[in-house]
């Protein structure tokens, strides 16, 4: 996939022009990441409100997709674009007030608009770029994602964490508004779809659907079952075994890391292949190496372990995005993204929530165990039961 990308990236001015642009706001959003969590450990906050936190960074994002698919249709993918940093930096309001009053409720919706801008801009990306990449650049578009959060973690987790007790968090959040305001400016740059396969081009999926394409539309929902817990949980689980504040976020810097690094280890063979069992020992891999957390309490292991878990979530991650552009034509792409995208809020939602409420009286640990474990059942369920058999980009069931 990295050869895939690098090719397009150097061949697409536009491209440039939007990794670019959200590369920017992401640098400014992981400070605040940083801020958020310390400012919510520092006032010891409980295992459910992190993950309320967490779920709250989820929710509002099932809105944002609604919102997308509607200025897609009215006002095309550039000014999507916009329209969700123009959201994302009025959004910042929340954390600075939430930081001024040491407040945990106001701490808890503070990526609150900025899920709304992730959930305008999932669509919005996949739906831009199925129109200008090739049938086999089409691998590029899975990897955008990764290459903006590279800067939101190697940059802006990075510098948060280094930042930490150097400069005020109120500063960081500044600096992300103004990440914002750049990222604006740059987005002018980007082309605009044309009318003809833009605004009318957004169409609404069909009744009628491949078994291939509801496993595609059901893949990353799954992922999120297994994973939820365990990223509303893991500054709790962190707490348990280092007591540290500067500890706990290199860790959530290792847990960004692994997710950065997971889809740069996908070989383009193995995007053809789509092996079940690949998806299944990912997934069984994150569940273990989320258990192991609770037996070492050396800084570097536990830095390992994370990594490790999040490279192997981030590798079905990446797999689950191009199946979507694979398997669904043009046309359908922005309403097949934001469908995948809702079920994965939904899920999330449940999982994370129901894990801190069970954290609170079984302990972060146990809760991952049950949690994750029942979401591994049902992804091996979804895995095994749909046919993986390949679908053609003209599938008739979606051409009428």
């Amino acid at each position: 996939m990295l050869s895939i990308f690098i090719k397009a990236f150097s061949k697409h001015v536009w491209l440039r022009v939007l990794v670019f642009s959200l590369v920017l706001s992401s640098i400014g959003s992981g400070l605040t990441y940083i801020v958020v969590f310390s400012e919510l450990l520092r006032l010891n906050a409980s295992a459910s409100s992190l993950a309320m936190t967490f779920m709250l960074s989820l929710a509002p994002g099932l809105i944002g997709s609604y919102v997308g698919i509607f200025l897609l249709k009215k006002i095309g993918p550039k000014f999507c674009f916009i329209a969700a940093e123009v959201i994302a930096a009025m959004g910042l309001a929340i954390p600075v007030l939430g930081v001024l009053n040491s407040s945990i409720e106001l701490l808890q919706c503070s990526s609150t608009f900025a899920s709304i801008a992730l959930g305008i801009s999932m669509p919005t990306i996949n739906h831009y770029t199925k129109h200008f990449l090739s049938e086999d650049e089409i691998a590029a578009s899975a990897l955008i994602d990764t290459f903006v959060f590279a800067s939101h973690v190697l940059i802006g987790v990075g510098l948060g964490v280094i930042l930490y007790d150097v400069v005020s968090s109120l500063v960081m959040l500044l600096i992300n508004f103004a990440s914002y305001i750049a990222a604006i400016f740059c987005l002018l740059r980007l082309p605009s779809v044309k009318v003809e396969v833009g605004y009318d081009s957004v169409k609404k999926l069909p009744s009628e659907l491949t078994l291939v394409q509801k496993k595609s539309l059901s893949l990353l929902p799954a992922l999120t079952a297994v994973g939820s817990p365990a990223m509303a949980l893991l500054p709790t689980l962190l707490m348990q075994t280092a007591n540290r504040t500067e500890t706990v976020l290199m860790l959530l810097f290792a847990r960004s890391l692994g997710q950065l690094c997971g889809p740069l280890l996908i070989k383009e063979s193995r995007l053809k292949a789509k092996s079940n069992w690949t998806i299944l020992i990912c997934l069984l891999g994150f569940v273990l190496l989320y258990q192991a957390i609770g037996w070492f309490d050396q800084p570097l292991v536990l830095f390992s372990v994370v990594f490790f878990a999040h490279l192997l979530s981030n590798i079905i991650f990446s797999l689950g995005w191009y199946g979507i552009l694979k398997n669904f034509p043009p046309d359908y792409v922005a309403a097949a993204s934001a469908n995948s995208y809702r079920k994965q809020i939904g899920v999330g939602v449940v999982f994370s929530m129901a894990a801190g409420l069970v954290a609170d009286h079984v302990g972060g640990q146990y809760s991952i165990m049950i949690l994750s474990g029942i979401g591994f059942l049902g992804a091996v369920y979804l895995i095994f039961n749909v046919s993986t058999e390949s679908v053609p980009e003209t599938d008739e069931s979606l051409s009428n």
